[in-house]
């Protein structure tokens, strides 16, 4: 389904406004640090000597689902689809490795390597998707550029936390603005080649993850096995696979 607005500049237009408004709504928020309480998990049990096992260890589906989508490389029937495809990929992969690196000693300084991948990643799919329907020229460039603006956020907000004043706002832009614009991309312009069903699969997937978060303790107490940060893993892990698959691939063999 898409929104009929005529016109592609007036689509390209209402995707800027949407950014130029979050940017300034952000920029009057003023700097907002990183909450301590976030490092605290409901779960922190230790098997095999390993602390917080679970949510290390359901940080595992990412690493395999980071490789599973490099073996499709390959077989891709967009060739412009490759560049952003593999940073997406391996990405994906890192954000297992950090993602589990973070949550075997939780702290601002490990944290920086769970959020780097993941920015990147969340600027990986934007990019391709801006490349597909939005964007007529200088297709490379914005990858490039993007992943630059997604380093450079968490960078900074590891720097600010380390003078004591962090600030999250240029993260926080990263990680949720591409949550607003893709869906308006999907509705907005059509589809040449990346799947809408499966890259909407994955935005609902994405939802049901964050509530995992938020309801951490909750699940923990209705499950008796783990809080809901690490069933957060693998239900954010299942909506990279979506995205992954949501770029065409020949089957094996053909």
């Amino acid at each position: 389904m898409e929104i009929s607005i005529p016109g592609h500049n007036s689509r390209t237009g209402l995707l800027l406004l949407v950014s130029v408004i979050a940017v300034t709504a952000l920029l009057f928020a003023g700097p907002i640090p990183q909450d301590p309480s976030y490092h605290l998990f409901a779960d922190s049990s230790q098997v095999l000597g390993l602390g917080n096992f679970w949510n290390v260890i359901s940080n595992f589906p990412f690493i395999l689902i980071g490789f599973l989508g490099l073996a499709r490389y390959s077989r891709l029937t967009q060739v412009e689809s490759g560049p952003g495809y593999v940073v997406l990929c391996v990405s994906v992969v890192f954000v297992g490795i950090g993602s589990a690196y973070y949550h075997n000693a939780p702290s601002n300084g490990s944290l920086l390597w769970d959020r780097l991948p993941m920015a990147v990643a969340f600027m990986a799919l934007l990019s391709m998707l801006l490349g597909e329907r939005v964007i007529t020229r200088y297709k490379p460039l914005p990858l490039w550029l993007l992943v630059v603006i997604g380093l450079s956020a968490v960078v900074y907000w590891s720097w600010t936390e380390s003078l004591g004043r962090g600030d999250l706002r240029p993260y926080l832009l990263v990680q949720f603005l591409p949550v607003l614009l893709i869906p308006l991309i999907v509705l907005l312009f059509p589809s040449r080649y990346i799947n809408n069903s499966l890259l909407l699969s994955s935005f609902a997937l994405y939802f049901v993850a964050k509530l995992l978060e938020h309801f951490d303790t909750e699940v923990l107490s209705i499950t008796g096995l783990t809080g809901g940060h690490a069933f957060k893993h693998v239900v954010a892990a299942i909506a990279g696979l979506c995205i992954i698959y949501a770029i065409p691939a020949r089957r094996p063999g053909r």
